[in-house]
């Protein structure tokens, strides 16, 4: 931290503007604790107590203004001395010296923590070192309230603050109705809501940038969970249509055969042995009361990955690659049953945070999650059943794109070896396959086919475009086009004296005659 901008220094010029230039003007010392030792409540007393007055016998000796409390500077550390009920020696980590509108000069010491009270500790206020990358995005709903405590420090602006979102609540739980495919002005309500309520509250005080990510996920999920009823609640009444349909799709797939033949259908190695029981249980929590804002909702979904990559792990394997993992994903919201797949998409989708405030979090990868969660619910729906136990979809539809293949020919201007030589990809596809990139791979194949046989229809529903199109190509390809008039009349000479009968001038006749009946 720097001194000059740091969290209390700025509450100092702000709420204590008094003594703030009163002490500046008089060679005064400020003690600025670090941020994350600072109590949840900052009063004039606390103040004065950090702001120290040069001793009138001893160099190094400093009395706390107005009060009877001797402290000493030596070197990097301040000692305190006299009048402490608890006497402590803190760290001087930076020292900065300012200047007031007089050009007067005051110095500021960043001390590792407060000369008197507490010091606070705790995951709210401790810069976060643990395992769980996702410490920040796992917090409850107090915890967050004890983040924006911590943040803004200023009573006034505290009460202003929750008063204004209070306000909000109220008025957007009476008022505000939400409407299928406008679901993003609501989300984007209430992030701005909160944006200026942040702004408001903070005045100028400036917070490290991930401190105010923090306050941002914070007050955005206090937010919502205020709202949690009215939100989820009517995005579940709007999309329970595509719900049903996509709930339909599983069971239609139940029906389809047993769980070995759906694991062939969506994608699922043979050779991949997996255990998704613990990933199923904890995917069936997604619509619990643990999982009540966004955030902690990708934190369920992160959570089902990390199972399914474990449960891989525990058999002998490697780390799984994504087309492997989203086959298993699939496969666990299939075993999963109804949970109200669609509609916790629509909520995850416009109530998450933003992408910039994820990664000051260190949760970017949660917005991976909710991709990863988009493409299984895409597998699962464009699935379709087996009719008997143990066939083989996949195969199948490798054949109908051979046939497909077979079908259509392109015609033969010597170029044929070129178009019958298989490529790489369409012998991977003709060969079939389980992964997920096989089957993206056949589907658009399968489409270029199907818009190749459409355009084919078109041209011969033209009738004379489609003459015309073939003698202009075997002109073209003879080098006899309108650009290269001098080697046509050679190459017509030729053809007479050595056949008698021209090619060329059949092929012109024909297009005359095409063109005579288009006219």
């Amino acid at each position: 931290e720097v001194p000059s901008q740091s969290f209390f220094f700025n509450a100092l010029k702000r709420s204590f503007s008094r003594t703030f230039e009163q002490s500046s003007k008089k060679d005064h010392v400020f003690v600025i604790p670090t941020f994350s030792s600072l109590p949840q409540k900052i009063d004039a007393e606390f103040v004065k107590s950090h702001v120290l007055k040069p001793s009138p016998y001893f160099k190094d000796c400093f009395t706390l203004l107005e009060q009877e409390k001797v402290v000493a500077i030596k070197g990097k550390q301040i000692v305190c001395r006299q009048g402490f009920r608890y006497p402590r020696t803190v760290q001087i980590i930076a020292e900065e010296t300012c200047y007031n509108d007089d050009f007067e000069a005051y110095r500021l010491l960043l001390v590792s923590a407060p000369l008197v009270g507490r010091i606070r500790s705790g995951s709210i206020a401790r810069p976060i070192k643990t395992r769980d990358k996702l410490a920040v995005a796992r917090r409850s709903i107090s915890e967050h309230k004890r983040c924006i405590r911590a943040c803004i420090l200023d009573s006034k602006s505290l009460n202003i603050f929750q008063t204004e979102l209070q306000e909000f609540i109220d008025h957007f739980r009476g008022n505000y109705v939400l409407v299928k495919g406008f679901v993003d002005d609501a989300a984007q309500k209430c992030k701005n809501r909160c944006r200026v309520s942040i702004e408001g509250a903070l005045r100028g005080v400036k917070l490290g940038h991930d401190r105010q990510h923090a306050l941002v996920v914070a007050t955005e999920m206090l937010v919502i969970y205020s709202l949690r009823k009215k939100i989820f609640d009517g995005i579940c009444t709007l999309c329970q249509d595509e719900d049903k349909k996509f709930y339909e799709c599983i069971k239609a797939l139940h029906k389809g055969g047993s769980k070995i033949s759906v694991r062939q259908l969506l994608g699922v190695r043979q050779d991949l042995s997996c255990n998704p029981e613990n990933a199923v249980s904890r995917l069936r929590e997604l619509n619990s009361t643990d999982c009540n804002t966004p955030l902690a909702k990708l934190c369920c979904l992160y959570d089902v990955q990390e199972l399914l990559s474990s449960a891989v792990k525990s058999e002998g394997r490697e780390v799984l690659a994504a087309d492997d993992m989203l086959p298993l994903i699939a496969y666990t919201i299939f075993l999963a049953g109804d949970q109200q797949w669609c509609s916790n998409w629509e909520y995850l989708k416009h109530f998450s945070p933003d992408s910039k405030v994820l990664s000051g979090i260190n949760a970017g990868n949660l917005g991976y999650q909710l991709a990863n969660y988009q493409a299984a619910m895409d597998l699962l729906r464009t699935s379709k059943p087996s009719h008997r136990e143990g066939s083989q979809p996949v195969a199948a539809k490798s054949g109908e794109h051979e046939r497909d293949a077979n079908d259509r020919k392109a015609p033969d201007y010597g170029l044929a070896e070129a178009v019958n030589r298989p490529s790489r990809a369409d012998s991977r596809i003709r060969e079939g396959g389980s992964s997920a990139r096989s089957r993206a791979l056949r589907r658009l194949r399968q489409k270029e086919l199907e818009n190749e046989k459409r355009a084919r229809k078109s041209r011969s529903s033209k009738g004379h475009g489609n003459g015309f199109d073939e003698v202009d190509r075997a002109l073209m390809q003879l080098g006899l086009g309108s650009r290269n008039r001098r080697r046509a009349e050679t190459y017509n000479s030729r053809s007479e004296s050595e056949d008698g009968g021209s090619l060329i001038h059949a092929l012109r006749a024909k297009k005359e005659v095409v063109l005579a009946g288009k006219v």
